[in-house]
């Protein structure tokens, strides 16, 4: 009997520390290729924006792991989908693994070796330039409310000006505002208005609402096609 217990308790521990590796897994280029290419998810480079600017894959969004905002911005991205994560060598990818562990993310693929070993197997990188940050308008409770209330249909678009995601999204919010003159289309940017964050629960942008008379009737996370945010209008 004792014996059993003791296989017993010998296989619980062994369980709950197999918990992290089922979070983070390090993975190869070619498998971490391989994931990117069949499946949905956010790529994340962690280097600096000069390194990501001189060569990374296409569609990561960079999130530089010695910025004072690094944590503030990963509490904005979205946790239920997997997170491809790299850096030049994979150190800072690694670091960065074991934080968006503690905050919550679902799974973290981390490039072993990071870009290097991605260049080095032949996979793809862009350059991009050095894009300008303008200063978006902090937006208050009280002013939001007024426009709420004050427009039949208000359509917010939570993003960031970082999020490859919120950049791919943009131009069709911005069709749908030419097309429906008669609805109120609002961007509000995520990183300048963290009360309203909080207030609206944003889990990760992008994040699209509708609200009709006042009341919210329609919220989507991430990717949305434009008929079926037309459709909620």
């Amino acid at each position: 009997m004792n014996k059993i217990l003791f296989v017993l308790t010998v296989a619980f521990f062994v369980s709950c520390g197999d918990t992290n590796s089922q979070i983070i897994e390090d993975v190869n280029a070619e498998k971490f290729h391989q994931l990117i290419e069949e499946g949905e998810g956010i790529i994340i480079d962690v280097r600096t924006s000069q390194e990501f600017n001189s060569g990374h894959i296409i569609d990561a969004t960079n999130i530089d792991y010695y910025s004072e905002d690094f944590l503030d911005k990963l509490e904005i991205v979205r946790k239920d989908i997997p997170i491809y994560v790299y850096c030049r060598s994979g150190g800072r990818s690694s670091s960065a693994a074991s934080k968006m562990e503690k905050l919550g993310f679902t799974k973290v693929y981390n490039l072993i070796g990071g870009i290097g070993t991605w260049q080095s197997e032949g996979y793809e990188t862009i350059k991009s330039k050095e894009g300008k940050i303008s200063k978006q308008p902090k937006l208050t409770e009280t002013q939001l409310n007024e426009i709420l209330n004050n427009n039949k249909i208000v359509l917010i678009d939570f993003s960031t000006q970082w999020c490859v995601p919120c950049k791919k999204m943009k131009p069709i919010i911005e069709e749908i505002q030419k097309e429906n003159p008669n609805v109120k289309i609002l961007f509000i940017d995520a990183d300048a208005n963290k009360e309203l964050v909080k207030l609206y629960q944003i889990k990760g942008v992008p994040v699209f609402i509708v609200f009709r008379n006042g009341e919210e009737s329609f919220r989507k996370i991430g990717l949305c096609d434009k008929e079926e945010l037309t459709n909620q209008l």
